[in-house]
């Protein structure tokens, strides 16, 4: 019984595999000692990219350190980093998503983005995108969610975007390439684009 109990934290926590390499094809937008802060609506947090997929996140009063879990299928255009935040609990969650995104025009980037808007994303004129929510939990700590994707246009980064706001989202320490083509891997979930472009409050 207690072998079954432990396979089953396991598996509910992912507490057994706490690194993760990066792959050939993972699609990143930071890379080790990169630091990228990011201010909307729901408030400012800082990103600090260490070795790999090692990421630590900063907010008012919040602090935590995550190993991010590489992609082999593209998840809604992204073949990036996550966390799903696996938990016995709703409270102190943190769920995360990074990486490249690939469109034909800043129509369809922005018609995209239209459909994140729970995460009240802002992004400045080379494409690199933040967004943050946060979930009210009673009796605990908030759930929060994190994006960071970095926009691709006709494989190139794009000198300006309708509704950048430079200040909004800034890097620091290392480059993010000016040019970039999706790798190869199984589609999950395709893109899905809305009608209306977003345009950051």
């Amino acid at each position: 019984m207690k072998v079954i109990t432990a396979i089953i934290v396991c598996l509910l926590t992912a507490s057994c595999q706490t690194h993760w390499d990066l792959l050939p094809t993972s699609e990143v937008v930071l890379t080790e000692g990169m630091v990228l802060t990011g201010t909307n609506p729901n408030g400012t947090v800082t990103i600090s990219a260490g070795k790999g997929t090692e990421r630590t996140f900063k907010g008012d009063d919040w602090s935590k350190r995550r190993e991010l879990i590489p992609r082999t299928t593209r998840w809604y255009g992204s073949l990036g980093l996550y966390d799903p935040a696996d938990s016995f609990t709703p409270h102190g969650r943190l769920l995360v998503d990074e990486g490249r995104l690939f469109f034909d025009s800043e129509s369809e980037a922005l018609r995209y983005l239209a459909g994140c808007k729970n995460f009240k994303p802002v992004f400045n004129n080379h494409g690199l995108v933040f967004g943050y929510h946060v979930e009210n939990i009673p009796g605990g700590e908030p759930t929060r969610s994190v994006q960071v994707w970095q926009i691709y246009i006709r494989g190139q980064r794009p000198e300006s975007l309708r509704g950048a706001q430079d200040l909004a989202v800034t890097v620091k320490g290392g480059t993010i390439p000016d040019t970039a083509k999706p790798n190869p891997a199984p589609i999950g979930y395709e893109k899905t684009l809305g009608e209306k472009e977003y345009s950051p409050e």
